[in-house]
This record gives structure tokens, C-alpha cells and sequence, in this order.
């Protein structure tokens, strides 16, 4: 009895010992803030990134910060709030992991973790499996080239328009839209103007001498497409597996695959799944999976026309949004 009544005294003291240290640890207080360092979510390979160091206010003084990422070690050099990070990222196609760290005597350390997908925005790099393009056209105003088809009684953009004076990339970074292009409200694609009549369409964001396409535009694109007519406010059934494709963007699908849709993509169109944004650029979904497309019609005062594409639907249906509203791609046209 007595053995058993010392070992009840020692896992008794055992318990009020750890008891003790528990209740220590969680007095000690938690940093209050919000780390956010706005590193870019894409980024071309090989170019720097920049992340902005701080983001606690609570300590008010004596925080210092470091930064980890996976592919260096950890950074030696301690920073004060408002200085910046520096860091190249790698010549590999990856998601890497960078995380802030901020560090105060007396406190938990709190972290902030960012990703950063590295890409390579030409053809071959991240993305694969786009038929060879046949011609290109320069936009003289930033110096990017762009892909073009004929299709109908018209030329098209074969890829999305990436004019960075407005929208936004998807993830607010810059860099995505040399793959998927960026996404434009209403107002940002057309300068607020509406436009109808084949090649009616007003120029808005698009370079010289193209045009945001109306209504009368897609209906000739379908309408070539498929050898038949598609009035712009039908379903435009089967028409999605014209334009979709089997390409890839860092070896994922831009299309993910469906038994409903074929991704045909025979006259070139090349529709990529680049997503949308909401609440002026500021809550981003769909990318690899959903294509919004604006028409420069208006339904009325408020709203205007758009067509768009699921990887599950093998249709290309319409849908009308605020103009200031949602973030959509913007595909450029002209006639022949």
C-alpha cells in the first residue's frame, strides 16, 4: 500500500507539474496583425519577386521578421517592418512555398505562408498542346504579340487579351496573363461602349484596329464553326467542343476531362479556362475549369452579354452581367 500510495503521489505531481507548464504556455500572448507580404500567386521563371515585410501591430515595437522558403534556406538577415524580401524564382515549373515569419520576445512567433506557381508563358513552357499558330499580330502599345485565325467573315485573337492598362490577371498577378490573359469588367473591355453589327464593336482595351466582338460577331463564329445558324440567345448546343482544347498549363489540364465534351479545337480558336473575377478584382474563381467571354452588346443600362464554357458542358451558352461587375476575357476581332 505504501508503493502504491508514493506512486499516486508521484503521478499526482507529474500531473500538477505539466498542469503548471501548460497553463504557463498559454498565458504567454499572440501576436495580432495581418502578414500579408502581396507576393505575386504566378511568376515568369527566373524573375525576381518581391515580398513586403510586416503586417503585426500588436506588439507595437520590437518585431523583427524572417523569410523560409522550399528551395534556399532560411533567410539569415533579420528585417524590420517595411522592409522588403527579395528572391528570384527558380528556372523549374513549381508551386514553391514562401513564408514570413515574425518574430517578438514574449509572443508566439506568427508565420504567413505564400505560393508562388513559377511559369513559362510561350508555347512549350507551361503551356502544351496548342496547334503550331499560323500568324500573329504585334499591339504596338506594350509590344506583345498575339495569335490570330480566321474564322467566318472574321479575324479572331486566338488567345485572350492581356493589355495591362486595366483588369486584372487572375490572383492579381500580372504574370498569369501572358498564359490566360487578364480579365476586364464590362466598362474596362469597352470604354463603356456598346457596340453591335458584325466588326461593330468598339475598340475599349483591344490595340488599333481590332474590336471588342458583338453579339453578331459570335453569332459568326459559331455560325462557321459548325456550318449551321446560332442565334446569339440560344444555348449554342455542342458548340463549347469547337473551341476547347486538350492543351496543358504546367502539366494540368486547361480542361479538365469530361464524357460530355470532346475539345475539338480544330479552326485554332484555342479557348483556355482563365477563370473570372469578382467584387472589382478582388475574389478570383474557375481558373481550369470555367471560360467568361464579354460581348460589347448591352442588354440594357446596367448589364451586358457574355458567353462562356465548362469543362463538363459541351455547350458555349449566354449570360448577361453587371457592367461594373464581374471580371471576364476579353477576345479581340476584326472583319477580314
Amino acid at each position: 500500500m505504501r508503493i502504491k500510495f508514493r506512486y499516486l503521489l508521484l503521478v499526482l505531481g507529474m500531473v500538477l507539474v505539466a498542469a503548471s507548464c501548460h497553463k504557463k504556455e498559454k498565458t504567454k500572448p499572440y501576436m495580432e496583425g495581418n502578414m500579408d507580404p502581396q507576393i505575386p500567386a504566378y511568376k515568369v521563371c527566373g524573375t525576381a519577386c518581391i515580398g513586403y515585410t510586416g503586417g503585426i501591430v500588436i506588439p507595437s515595437s520590437g518585431v523583427k521578421y524572417y523569410w523560409i522558403n522550399n528551395y534556399r534556406t532560411k533567410d539569415t538577415i533579420w528585417r524590420e517592418p517595411g522592409q522588403p524580401y527579395y528572391f528570384v524564382v527558380p528556372d523549374s515549373l513549381a508551386k514553391y512555398t514562401v513564408t514570413e515569419v515574425a518574430v517578438a520576445d514574449g509572443y508566439y512567433n506568427d508565420i504567413y505562408q505564400s505560393y508562388v506557381t513559377a511559369i513559362m508563358p510561350w508555347l512549350g513552357g507551361s503551356v502544351v498542346g496548342l496547334p503550331e499558330p499560323k500568324d500573329s499580330v504585334l499591339d504596338a502599345r506594350d509590344e506583345q504579340y498575339y495569335h490570330i485565325v480566321e474564322v467566318g467573315n472574321l479575324v479572331w485573337f486566338a488567345e485572350n487579351l492581356n493589355y495591362h492598362a486595366s483588369g486584372s490577371g487572375y490572383e492579381k498577378a500580372d504574370d498569369i496573363g501572358y498564359v490566360t490573359g487578364r480579365l476586364y469588367k464590362w466598362e474596362e473591355a469597352t470604354g463603356g461602349e456598346s457596340g453591335t453589327g458584325l466588326g461593330g464593336g468598339p475598340q475599349g482595351a483591344c490595340p488599333s484596329g481590332w474590336t471588342v466582338p458583338t453579339n453578331e460577331d459570335w453569332e459568326d463564329l459559331a455560325n462557321a464553326l459548325t456550318g449551321k445558324d446560332h442565334p446569339f440567345f440560344s444555348q449554342w448546343s455542342g458548340v463549347g467542343n469547337y473551341v476547347m482544347n486538350e492543351a496543358t498549363f504546367n502539366g494540368d489540364r486547361f480542361w479538365p476531362f469530361s464524357i460530355y465534351t470532346e475539345f475539338d479545337n480544330s479552326a485554332g480558336w484555342n479557348a483556355l479556362s482563365g477563370g473570372m473575377s469578382q467584387h472589382d478584382h478582388n475574389n478570383f474563381e474557375g481558373l481550369l475549369s470555367y471560360a467568361y467571354f464579354w460581348s460589347s452588346t448591352d442588354k440594357d443600362s446596367g448589364n451586358a452579354y457574355y458567353r462562356y464554357l465548362y469543362y463538363d458542358l459541351p455547350d458555349f451558352p449566354f449570360g448577361y452581367a453587371l457592367k461594373d461587375g464581374p471580371g471576364f476575357s476579353v477576345r479581340c476581332v476584326r472583319k477580314k
